[in-house]
């Protein structure tokens, strides 16, 4: 409780302090000192990508580069879908992939960069649902459709082609309801993201950079 003999400056001050507290997130998952405990590898092709924590601008983060191979950074949670109002990142790639493929078949199956939003214990798993966002070489923004290796993986293009290769983009999504979009119910929880570059389907060679996850809580995504 306020103590009524506050000045009016003391009040303010403590009014911005606790509406910055409001909006601050309730995961920030970076690239900083000690990355490494809590992010982990999930090898998926017998070659692997690299994965370097740099800086860029004055901040942390993380450099993958993919050439014919597959593999992925998790970072697990345990959140009630109800209390996520937001998932926000940001992403660069060197360029997309080539277009002169279907990346809706496992033959294309390849992405500069990959976001994924998990909702099962066992990620990258057979009958694991997650919703993977993508920068794609050819399909438009927007379009949505299962990956063709794992039905339960809702692939949603955010960005596409080399129009804005090379520029850090910010993303923010309502993953509660992208995923009630894709899967017709809701999910019982949200239990980590990924970062992942692949390229092992199509032989080739890709560079994507990753800046810090932040999980907003939903009163300050609803406030935006």
């Amino acid at each position: 409780m306020l103590d009524v003999g506050c000045s009016p400056a003391a009040i303010l001050m403590l009014a911005t302090s606790l509406a910055a507290q409001a909006t601050d997130p309730i995961v920030r998952a970076g690239f900083g000192d000690g990355w490494e405990t809590r992010w982990e590898e999930v090898q998926l092709d017998q070659r692997v990508n690299r994965f370097e924590p740099i800086r860029e601008d004055g901040r942390p983060v993380l450099r993958v580069e993919s050439d014919g191979s597959a593999s992925a950074l998790s970072y697990m949670l345990e959140l009630a879908p109800e209390t996520v109002g937001a998932i926000s990142w940001s992403w660069k790639v060197e360029s997309a992939i080539g277009h002169d493929r279907s990346e809706r078949e496992k033959a294309g199956d390849d992405y500069a960069a990959r976001f994924f939003v998990i909702f099962d214990d066992e990620p990258f798993s057979r009958g694991a649902r997650a919703i993977c966002y993508v920068w794609a070489g050819a399909e438009p923004v927007r379009a949505t459709f299962r990956n063709p290796y794992i039905s339960e993986v809702a692939t949603i293009v955010l960005q596409s082609g080399d129009d804005r290769a090379g520029v850090w983009i910010t993303e923010e999504r309502d993953v509660l309801a992208d995923y009630v979009a894709a899967f017709d119910e809701r999910p019982e929880r949200i239990t980590g993201v990924a970062v992942m570059v692949d390229t092992d389907d199509t032989g080739t060679h890709a560079t994507a950079w990753f800046g810090e996850v932040r999980v907003w809580p939903r009163e300050a995504a609803d406030g935006n």
